[in-house]
């Protein structure tokens, strides 16, 4: 993996601490679901490891947040997803390996990197750092 140990995220043991939730699936429908009236958080069933792994700190940090005001759910979400791809994807240079070594396919890239391709979309979508955006420029000029 590109993505070392060292640098992981562990979301399982963030639902863990969040010792109110609890843990449901369902069938159909979005990959993840925070209800906060039932304090429950529930997953698509169908998911393969990575995507249950990016959806559970997802919905975690909707968990963590709270509620928010009708008005501001849109803004949230983009906040939570935004966060999602920085925790789960912070060295943007195993971003680059791994661009790299998948041929700018997103889908392997992210296998790699053991996330869904919506939070590496969401990562590069995202990037606004200077200095990371330099760096992937000149990653993919040498690939």
């Amino acid at each position: 993996r590109f993505l070392g140990s060292r640098h992981m995220i562990h979301p399982w043991r963030r639902l863990r601490a969040l010792a109110h939730i609890d843990l449901l699936w369902h069938d159909e429908g979005p990959m993840g679901l925070t209800n906060f009236a039932a304090s429950t958080i529930s997953l698509r069933r169908d998911l393969d490891p990575a995507q249950r792994r990016s959806t559970i700190l997802h919905e975690c940090l909707h968990a963590e947040r709270g509620p928010v005001p009708m008005g501001l759910v849109a803004k949230d979400e983009v906040k939570v997803r935004k966060e999602t791809a920085h925790l789960l994807l912070p060295d943007v240079r195993a971003i680059g390996d791994a661009l790299a070594w998948s041929q700018g396919d997103m889908g392997g890239a992210a296998a790699e990197l053991w996330v869904d391709a919506g939070i590496l979309r969401d990562r590069l979508g995202f990037l606004t750092d200077p200095a990371e955006r330099g760096y992937l420029a000149r990653r993919f000029e040498e690939s």
